[in-house]
């Protein structure tokens, strides 16, 4: 079944029937044929009341097919909903849904309750009538809102109890609401210290297998590395020009715990994290991203492998879109040893978040491996990434 049935019956109603089968009982052996006539005409509509409800929403059909809607703060959107009624009529019904806060409805009266949104409008759907319900809301917070509760409710003709529809499935539809991006201050490239193939300016290396020009010889240059043709041409020992590449991917290692719990500026971190993910995807480089949630998953915590472009950030977006002062930290410092023990060849670690000592001991093995590594601190209300050096620690973490 589709939907499960609540019946609510009023006291009352069961006591109308009693006392009406007894009176049709005393009017039949004593009484007037038009006091039976008038009885018998409320047994036949109580039936009917019966018969309708008892079948009311067999054959309701809800479109349920899975959507992601992906927005930022301030956007607009709707939920929308396909009904297909094969059954009886349903009239004087009303749609109850219970969704998470983190996007309010537009153009319906709404009751918070902690942090789910309750919101009840009209409803009703003639047989083999489609019906489209559409709920406009506003996305206010970062967050993810699922549908919690999903029911059609019918009162009873006579005013006498109600008729509950629950949605046995789970609705498919959610909304993902991005994070903002508070900028941070100081982002600067530092010198590249791995071999790769990306095309990085200050990197300590170069492609020799794809020359991009040729220069005047200098002292010293490789004999391997002149270009004879050019200095054919130019009468002159000229030397081939190569692009300086390197590798320069990042990993964003997001610290959200403060000692054994979530740390208040949880908010403000994300949205840092939020911009450098941006940042990254603008200056095309690839990156990976750690956070100290406890997953069940082999990892056990949030890990993206390095990956670049417009799929990765939403990856990135929707696990920082997930996060909220419930979910369950790991230690931090656990979580940088087993990064080092799986990958110790990071060019560039950004850190946000607190530390501890214990957490500055790893970082501090990963810098003497070569990582560059860069902290993000919050100073009077503004992101600022500078480079890590170790001091003693007074934050916790």
């Amino acid at each position: 079944m589709e939907w499960r049935k609540e019946v609510i019956i009023n006291r009352n109603l069961t006591i109308a029937r009693s006392t009406l089968i007894i009176l049709i009982i005393l009017t039949f052996l004593f009484g007037d044929k038009w006091l039976l006539f008038i009885l018998l005409t409320a047994v036949i509509l109580l039936f009917i009341h019966h018969a309708y409800f008892s079948v009311l929403g067999r054959d309701l059909h809800l479109e349920n097919d899975k959507e992601i809607t992906r927005m930022n703060i301030g956007d607009e959107g709707a939920w929308l909903f396909t009904f297909k009624n094969k059954g009886v009529p349903i009239v004087k019904g009303s749609l109850n849904i219970a969704f998470d806060d983190c996007i309010e409805p537009t153009t319906y009266p709404y009751v918070k309750n902690r942090s789910f949104l309750e919101i009840s409008i009209p409803f009703k759907a003639w047989t083999n009538e489609q019906v489209e319900v559409r709920i406009p809301f506003s996305a206010v917070k970062r967050g993810i809102s699922h549908i919690y509760k999903f029911e059609i409710k019918v009162n009873h003709l006579f005013g006498s109890g109600a008729i509950i529809l629950n949605y046995n499935g789970i609705i498919k539809k959610k909304k993902l609401v991005y994070p903002n991006r508070k900028i941070v201050h100081s982002l600067k490239e530092p010198s590249v210290l791995f071999h790769g193939y990306q095309d990085v300016r200050n990197s300590l290396f170069f492609d020799p297998l794809q020359p991009v020009g040729t220069r005047e010889y200098i002292k010293g240059d490789s004999f391997q590395h002149i270009h004879w043709k050019a200095t054919a041409r130019m009468q002159q020992l000229q030397t081939k020009v190569f692009p300086h590449s390197g590798a320069r991917h990042w990993l964003l290692i997001l610290n959200i715990s403060e000692g054994h719990s979530i740390n208040r500026d949880l908010e403000e971190l994300i949205s840092y994290t939020a911009f450098l993910i941006e940042h990254a995807v603008k200056e095309n480089i690839p990156f990976a991203v750690a956070i100290n949630i406890r997953t069940h998953s082999d990892i056990p915590y949030f890990y993206l492998s390095e990956g670049e472009g417009r799929i990765q950030r939403q990856k990135a977006f929707e696990i920082l879109s997930m996060l909220s002062i419930h979910s369950f930290p790991f230690p931090p410092h656990l979580m940088l040893k087993d990064i080092e023990k799986r990958d110790s060849s990071v060019p560039i670690v950004i850190y946000i978040g607190n530390q501890n000592t214990a957490s500055n001991n790893v970082l501090l093995s990963l810098k003497m491996k070569k990582t560059t590594i860069f902290e993000l601190e919050n100073v009077n209300g503004q992101g600022v990434m500078k480079e890590w050096s170790q001091v003693p620690c007074k934050r916790s973490g």
